[in-house]
């Protein structure tokens, strides 16, 4: 008879377990989910939740939309051809303090991607010395940036200010992305990058340039490393999180698994296939740098968002006159509380 019971039991648990498979794998209604992936190493939990069906996972089928910088991106979502977009947090707090009526659904990169590089033949006597020390060897020097007015040229003005220097102080030189900022550099015509990877990744492989300050670190000012936690978050739109609140649960779970896969180091071969498919270097020693530029996005790919990393993204912007007014970011997340 215990026998008997414990059989029932155990048909019982099966069922509750299929059960709940069954209502995880319908949750998103089966609803297409278009997010943004960029150039290079790209939105990196995102090509995780595709290439491992976490979408599908939950009910739903999430598409990459490869799109070159995060206006363009925000741009894209709040005309309605992307649903979740991965974007800076300046970028996305300077759409909604316009009038973009946005919300937050967790990080695409939790800290910074800049660091700042500098070309071999710059002479740096204070760089064992670190930030802020470093930052006077730097004076009246050109410095190169992804776009004039963009998060890389605010982010080094922060760095200047932190050593107690003027932006005046170096001369500001747009050079794009990594695949055009390295030959600017390694060619002299600036002498030192504030940019994302991979650029890190081919100083550090070919040796043809060097680390001064890594933000991703947390190097650099104190301002800086209080953005690190909300850097770079999923953009959302405010209308379609009210409308498909059973999409955004899926979402929600989908990118956890895919921060557990990412952030698990036995994955590490597989993540970085992942990224091949995307992106491939065609030059010696290609994929020995992409595999350390893929191995330096691993600590920010954290989905969980810090609530006080967003409000000092905001605070931060004020301060550098980049908003009108201060900007509350719990109108930004889905749970305020």
């Amino acid at each position: 008879m215990k026998k008997y019971s414990r059989s029932i039991l155990a048909g019982f648990g099966l069922f509750a377990a299929a059960a709940t498979c069954m209502a995880q794998a319908n949750l998103g209604g089966g609803e297409t989910v278009r997010i943004n992936d960029y150039p290079g190493v790209g939105n990196p939990l995102a090509r995780v939740v595709v290439a491992k069906q976490f979408c599908e996972k939950y009910g739903l089928k999430c598409t990459l939309q490869t799109i070159p910088g995060a206006p363009l991106v925000l741009q894209a979502l709040i005309g309605g051809s992307i649903d979740v977009g991965g974007a800076a947090a300046e970028v996305g707090m300077q759409a909604a303090a316009k009038g973009a009526d946005l919300k937050v659904l967790g990080n695409a990169l939790r800290d910074t991607n800049f660091f700042l590089v500098a070309n071999n033949t710059v002479n740096l006597p204070n760089l064992a010395k670190g930030y802020p020390a470093v930052m006077a060897d730097l004076k009246g020097k050109k410095i190169g940036v992804t776009a004039r007015g963009s998060g890389a040229e605010l982010q080094f003005v922060e760095l200047l200010a932190g050593a107690g220097m003027a932006n005046t102080d170096v001369t500001f030189v747009a050079v794009g992305a990594p695949d055009t900022a390295y030959p600017a550099l390694t060619n002299n015509q600036v002498d030192a990058v504030l940019s994302f990877e991979p650029l890190a990744a081919f100083c550090e492989v070919l040796k043809t340039c060097r680390m001064v300050v890594d933000m991703r670190r947390g190097e650099g000012s104190a301002e800086l490393r209080k953005l690190n936690g909300a850097a770079a978050p999923l953009w959302i739109r405010a209308q379609y999180a009210k409308e498909k609140p059973q999409v955004i649960e899926a979402l929600r779970r989908a990118f956890t698994d895919a921060e557990t896969f990412y952030q698990d180091p036995a994955n590490f071969d597989e993540v970085l296939k992942i990224h091949q498919q995307y992106f491939k270097l065609n030059q010696p020693q290609g994929d020995k740098i992409l595999a350390a530029a893929i191995k330096a996005s691993v600590p920010a790919a954290v989905f969980k968002l810090d609530k006080v990393a967003l409000q000092a993204n905001a605070d931060h912007l004020l301060n550098k006159k980049q908003l009108p007014q201060r900007f509350d970011t719990t109108t930004l997340l889905l749970d305020p509380r």
